[in-house]
Order: structure tokens, then sequence, then C-alpha cells
């Protein structure tokens, strides 16, 4: 059994973490254990791929949904048949850890150990963009964000704040409602049709954005559709009163806000209007978006809805 980790060594953030997580697999008899470690942004995506066409039966991301987001990318790019790609893993040291809140992963090593040596491993989809701009293609495990949360993405990578994840996300939050000009934008799949002044939409494989808000509760990783949640001409202030049921996961009762479901949309606007993918910035609409159902076995432990709703709905 090989296993290979791809750090996100960013500006050495994991320093604490490292030496203690290559000593634990380097003494646990598992099998052959390789470290590799970003240099610089975009590096994942080569590094996951090299190991994907290299041979590995899993492939471990160490940090946060951008680190993720790039391995993911990095697998599909490669050469090799889906049927041949390895078993994908996280340990959650991000800013922000969303898709971890939704697979119920920990950044302990003995889980990630435990699920590895019991073999815990759940087909999940993954989310496509094709930008007709540019003719690319890219990859999302979690959520993809059109308007708002694309400027705030941009504005976050940006960003050298020392202070909290989560004040940093409300920060940039603020100051995209603060600045940002919703744009006219078109949204359509096979059985329904939307179309408006645009502040934030979610599309969603995953449940959580923007640290830990619950945008897309009856969102799966492994069901064949999205979840989209639509806020269209939405001011601050009705955002601001609503923030709370939205980290709690219940939905908006508002009339610009829509909640839909589709295997695969398509956006336009005549405006520039951004997209990001697990927070991080891919381009401008238009933009074709499909699922790719059941192409990646990741490390968990099986969804299971009913109990999340049961948890996210109990009373503090």
């Amino acid at each position: 059994m090989k296993i290979v980790f791809v750090v996100n060594n960013k500006n050495n953030r994991l320093a604490n973490v490292l030496p203690g997580l290559e000593q634990f697999y380097r003494e646990t008899v598992i099998g052959s254990v390789h470290f590799t470690y970003t240099e610089r942004q975009r590096h994942a995506i080569t590094l996951a791929r090299e190991a994907t066409e290299n041979g590995c039966d899993y492939l471990v991301a160490v940090g946060g949904d951008g680190t993720l987001h790039e391995v993911i990318n990095g697998v599909l790019r490669s050469s090799i048949p889906q049927s041949n790609y390895p078993v994908i893993g996280l340990l959650p040291y991000g800013s922000a850890n969303d898709f971890a809140r939704t697979a119920r992963l920990s950044p302990n090593f003995e889980e990630l150990d435990n699920l590895i040596r019991s073999k815990s491993i759940q087909e999940i989809d993954v989310g496509k963009i094709e930008l007709q701009q540019t003719e690319e293609t890219k990859y999302f495990i979690n959520i993809a964000g059109i308007g708002l949360g694309a400027e705030v993405a941009q504005n976050m990578a940006q960003s050298s704040s020392m202070i909290g994840p989560g004040f940093n996300y409300f920060k940039h939050i603020i100051k995209g409602f603060l600045s940002y000009s919703k744009k006219e934008v078109r949204c359509s799949s096979s059985s329904w049709e939307w179309q408006g002044k645009l502040l934030q939409m979610a599309v969603a494989k995953g449940r959580y954005f923007g640290n830990a808000i619950c945008v897309a509760p009856d969102a799966r990783l492994s069901n064949g559709e999205f979840q989209l949640a639509i806020f269209g001409d939405v001011s601050i202030w009705e955002y601001l009163k609503n923030l709370g049921n939205l980290k709690k996961g219940v939905k908006i009762k508002h009339p610009q806000v829509s909640y839909y479901t589709s295997k695969e949309v398509i956006l336009d606007s005549n405006e520039a209007c951004g997209i990001e993918a697990d927070g991080e910035y891919v381009g401008l609409l238009p933009a074709g978006l499909s699922i790719l159902p059941n192409v990646i076995r990741f490390l968990m432990v099986p969804e299971r809805i009913d109990s999340f709703r049961k948890e996210e709905n109990k009373s503090p």
C-alpha cells in the first residue's frame, strides 16, 4: 500500500504539525508513505497529478478547501482512467475547512489512520465547470459560488490578515456587500429558469461555505445532483438579519431567495460576473456546470443526511 501526502506549505503554516504527522506515519507499519510539499500557488495540482500517474493507493491533502480543490483537479487532469484513481483523503488544516464539516472529518492523525485501516470509503460526486471565454475546465468538490462569493475569494487570496479565519471571512463579506454591484444573471436547467439581479449563488455538493455558513442544508456528496441557493436582490441588512439562520442550516424565506435542484446549470450574464470553486476564483461567466457522479472514492464515514439535520436543528 502506498500513501502520498500533499501538504500545503504556504508560509510554513503547518510547521508545528508536520513533525508529528511525519513521525506518526513513518512509525506506523501501514505501507509506503511519501510526503510532498507545495512551493507555490496551484502546485498541489501538479503534485497530485504526478502522484496519480506514478501510482498510489491513497492521496491525502493536508490543508484546507483550497488544497483539496487543487488535489481533486490534479487527479481529474491525470492521464489514467477513473478506475485507477487513488482514494482521496483530507487532514483539514485550512482557514475554513468547509468540506470537512460536511464529510465530518477531523485533523486527528489516528482518525485518518483508522479510516484507511477500516477501508471506510464513499464514492462521491464532483462538479465540473466549463468556462466559455477561456475554454477551460475546472472541477470542484464542495461549492461553486457566483457573484459576491467570487469577489470575496479574490480578496481573501490577497489578504495577509493575522486575525482569525471566521472574522476574516466576515470582514471580506461585509466589504463585498458595501462595494459589490449586483449583476444581472441568467441561470437555467432542463426544468427551471431564474433571472434577475444576483448577490450570490451557491451551486452545492457540500453544505457549507464562507467558513461554516450552511447555505445548502439538503446537499449530498453522492446523490448525483446540485443543490442551488440563489440570493437575488438582497441587502446587507437582510443578509445580516438571516446570518444566524444560515449558520444553523435553516432555509431563508424571502422573496429574493430561491432554492433549486439540478444535475446541470447554464449561467450567463452581460456583465463581468465572477465564479469561484471551493473558495478559489476560477473565472467569469458564461459557464456550464454539471455533475460527474461517483467519480472520486473518498476516505470518510458514509453520509447520513437525517442525522445531520437532527444535529443542525438542535437548540443551543
